[in-house]
């Protein structure tokens, strides 16, 4: 089944470029603290968000390492690594050719990204790189075992279920930016190469592969057996997650800006046309749309009925799920870019500049405001009371959204 919204197409090509330079920026322009002044440092890379087991946070560094990080080890100031903390750096892929001079040649160097967050089970942990090799971006996704790192063992040790796709070291698949979803025994990984890849969680296996046409910068989304994605050509799709095979797919006028959110029943994510879109899960029909001010970039959060919806016009919008109809709106300093979170009836922001918003769910009620003093664009996450931050500076923090206070920061550039 297939939906063309072909009337509504006139300005596609400039708004398909527009993500693409505003990554280029994101990637490689110098990274300005909330209290201005210039340029805080060199140029910062990723925007990795966190995942959670059994107590322990994972996530990607900006300078391509995985984090262990336990909550209470950092509340009490133990020296990092704690007991079961562990960091793992990812090893850059060998890059073409070599930089010669008068003294001799040396290899030339490949930095290792970290957008997408970490995908977590029982003992493995999945990340997604992206990398820039031979005038092209590149990923692989790697399978990771906290034992083996926490004891620092020679990676991958195939003991643990370690592995890296593709296996052959010389290969590699697209760019990874999106997060990873995981569904009992099979990884599903969006990549920029246009494809959507399901490999077995314990070996790394493809199961198969699914091309979509173009970049893919959002994160796949499972649920009840299908796999959504959409991808940088305006094209949403709907996949039997157990072989690939295409259920439905639908074309709008924009690219997807954000990943998908899956509940009631429908699916909801932006575009880069300034709208948010609920579309049929079952069939792709779209149900309804709402205009905002700008890109939604960062993904809808779905709760009770209300979709929240942070937009780079600096808003953050509640609608009404089944009808899209607009309940609130709270106006930021600065654009939403990370994705919000729910804690109890609290609603969580943090706007690009680093300014975190507790906002009463039901009304939009400004509860506190906390400043994390730094450009936050990684989601949020959060467990009970606590909030957890990836600053753009190369700090985690906690929050405590109660009180409003910072209860511990991590700052990993110093961690060797």
């Amino acid at each position: 089944m297939r939906f063309n919204f072909a009337t509504i197409k006139l300005n596609r090509a400039l708004i398909l470029l527009l993500p693409l330079a505003v990554l280029s920026l994101v990637a490689f322009s110098c990274v300005t603290p909330s209290g201005g002044g210039g340029c805080g440092g060199p140029a910062s890379q990723g925007w990795s968000g966190f995942a959670s087991y059994n107590g322990t946070l994972y996530f990607g560094s900006m300078d391509g390492r995985v984090f262990a990080v336990d909550p209470s080890a950092r509340n009490r100031e133990v020296t990092f690594p704690g007991e079961g903390e562990w960091v793992f750096a990812i090893e850059a892929p060998a890059a073409p050719g070599s930089m010669c001079g008068p003294l001799g040649c040396a290899p030339a160097s490949v930095a290792v990204n970290i957008y997408s967050t970490p995908a977590v089970t029982d003992n493995l942990v999945y990340v997604g790189t992206y990398y820039v090799k031979g005038g092209g971006a590149e990923g692989k996704v790697l399978a990771v075992s906290p034992s083996a790192r926490g004891e620092g063992r020679v990676f991958p040790v195939r003991k643990e279920n370690e592995w890296v796709y593709p296996h052959d070291k010389y290969e590699a698949a697209g760019a990874i930016v999106g997060d990873l979803a995981l569904d009992e025994s099979t990884i599903y990984i969006g990549s920029s190469d246009g494809k959507v890849y399901a490999l077995d969680t314990i070996y790394g296996d493809l199961k198969w592969e699914f091309e979509t046409g173009d970049k893919i910068w959002t994160s796949p989304v499972v649920k009840d057996g299908v796999v959504y994605v959409g991808n940088y050509e305006g094209k949403f799709y709907a996949l039997s997650s157990q072989d690939g095979s295409l259920l439905w797919e639908i074309e709008l006028p924009a690219a997807i800006a954000s990943s998908p959110v899956v509940s009631g029943g429908s699916v909801f994510f932006g575009t880069f046309d300034h709208y948010l879109y609920a579309i049929n899960s079952a069939n792709g029909v779209e149900k309804w749309r709402f205009k905002g001010g700008n890109w939604f970039w960062a993904n809808p959060v779905v709760k009770d009925g209300v979709v929240y919806a942070g937009c780079l016009d600096h808003r953050i919008y509640a609608l009404g799920a089944r009808t899209g109809t607009e309940l609130w709106q709270f106006t930021a300093d600065t654009p939403i870019v990370s994705t919000p979170v729910l804690a109890d009836n609290l609603l969580i922001a943090v706007s690009k500049s680093g300014e975190m918003y507790v906002l009463e769910a039901n009304g939009g009620a400004l509860e506190r405001t906390v400043s994390i003093g730094y450009s936050v664009m990684a989601p949020l996450y959060a467990e009970e009371n606590m909030v957890y931050v990836h600053a753009r500076n190369r700090c985690v923090c906690g929050v405590d959204v109660q009180s409003g206070e910072k209860v511990w920061e991590l700052c990993y550039s110093d961690i060797d």
